[in-house]
């Protein structure tokens, strides 16, 4: 997906999707464009919540190897001067509170569970709400606390909940278990329900397809309703020409009348 994105193109969700080199070609190809200076600090509020960015000159042996100690990646950089040398680190998610709405739906249930494994054994319920909430927008959460030879039973819940694709991390409460399951949940796309003949068009139908499918729906339905010409003058000139049996009937009940 991210060698697709352009620099223009960046999130704070789709930025955790980009690498460090696929970062380094953005920018070089970004600044190269109309209008990159009016947008670059849109662009760096996005990048540096995800990037750390430094510039250096490359000349310096001390500052590089310092930057490749701290697991920096280093590239060229086409400016003048000192600073000829970008160095770009992505922040690794380490603890529990690094999670947000933008990052966790880039996370495996593996990597969920090792983060709450290493949040001093707090388990789920002694994670804050808000980090909860953060969890299970991205997935499907079930936390069971029985003893070991219930929980280890064959056939039992975790025999159960791996069957149907969630990752589990044990936890030890004395002789119980506190067993923490975890699964992705489906990324679902918004799907756009306009109803036309009988058929339903997902939302990532092209817009201009739409339209064309639309109007030639609309013309086959408009044909089936409209009659020809030749039915229209027909009946039209059936209405207006006066019929000799009614003009008759007519005269002969006001003679009775009378």
């Amino acid at each position: 997906m991210s060698k697709y994105l352009k620099l223009e193109d960046l999130t704070k969700s789709n930025v955790w999707t980009v690498t460090e080199s696929e970062l380094y070609h953005m920018l070089l190809e970004g600044k190269k464009k109309e209008g990159y200076a009016d947008n670059e600090t849109h662009y760096m509020n996005i990048i540096h919540s995800v990037f750390d960015i430094q510039y250096f000159d490359r000349d310096d042996e001390k500052k590089k190897q310092q930057l490749e100690n701290e697991q920096y990646d280093l590239f060229y950089a086409p400016n003048d001067g000192e600073n000829n040398a970008i160095a770009i680190k992505k922040r690794r998610i380490k603890k529990i509170t690094d999670l947000t709405l933008e990052n966790v739906s880039h996370l495996t249930p593996e990597d969920i569970l090792t983060l709450i494994e290493n949040n001093m054994g707090t388990g789920w319920k002694g994670l804050p709400l808000a980090i909860q909430d953060i969890i299970e927008s991205a997935f499907y959460v079930d936390v069971s606390l029985l003893p070991e030879a219930a929980m280890h039973r064959k056939g039992g819940i975790i025999d159960r909940k791996k069957a149907d694709g969630y990752e589990v991390l044990e936890l030890e409460r004395g002789n119980w278990i506190e067993a923490i399951f975890v699964k992705q949940k489906p990324k679902l796309e918004k799907l756009k329900f306009s109803y036309l003949g009988n058929t339903y068009k997902d939302e990532d139908t092209d817009d201009n397809e739409d339209d064309d499918d639309d109007d030639d729906s609309l013309d086959n339905e408009m044909d089936d309703v409209t009659p020809n010409e030749d039915e229209v003058e027909e009946d039209v000139a059936e209405d207006q020409e006066p019929h000799i049996e009614d003009i008759d009937v007519i005269d002969e009940t006001e003679d009775e009348e009378e």
